[in-house]
């Protein structure tokens, strides 16, 4: 059974369409509070350095004292490794200070911005938004985290 061209070319046509509406899907930020920007301290769990995106996990005592491991969704690999971002940045054990935008539901966890590193250096290893590529937003967290200040919207509400 020989297809016609006509039948071809909507084949085609329908699977360009599903394959460019999954990529788009995969760019969303839907799942993140871009409008709100939060800070934690906490220590590496894991570093997990592969594709499609690097995710960081870190432990962070609450109020309670009790240990809530928190997961931060990164860049791709080959991206981060253009910014001097490896499968070694973040090792088990370290202590690291985070600044991210929230899970939308409420969940630990959010789209990383920057973190700093055990030697004081900071890192960027996000795919963009919250900030990460606003070169005053490391200068501006170091000054609420001196207040006690976590999260953008406490600021708002002053």
């Amino acid at each position: 059974m020989k297809l016609s061209l006509k039948w071809k070319i909507l084949f085609v046509s329908s699977i360009s369409y599903l394959v460019s509406s999954a990529a788009i899907a995969h760019h969303s930020f839907s799942m993140f509070d871009r409008d709100t920007e939060m800070a934690l301290v906490g220590t590496v769990e894991r570093w997990a350095f592969n594709n499609p995106h690097a995710w960081l996990y870190i432990n962070v005592e609450d109020e309670n004292g009790e240990v809530i491991e928190w997961g931060f969704e990164g860049g791709a690999p080959p991206q981060l490794v253009r910014q001097g971002i490896t499968g070694r940045t973040f090792n088990p054990g370290d202590e690291v200070t985070i600044m991210f935008s929230p899970l939308a539901d409420g969940r630990p966890g959010g789209a990383m911005c920057w973190v700093k590193i055990p030697d004081g250096s900071y890192v960027r290893p996000a795919d963009g938004g919250c900030g990460s590529r606003d070169p005053e937003s490391i200068e501006r967290w170091e000054n609420w985290l001196e207040q006690g200040i976590t999260s953008s919207k406490d600021v708002a509400a002053q």
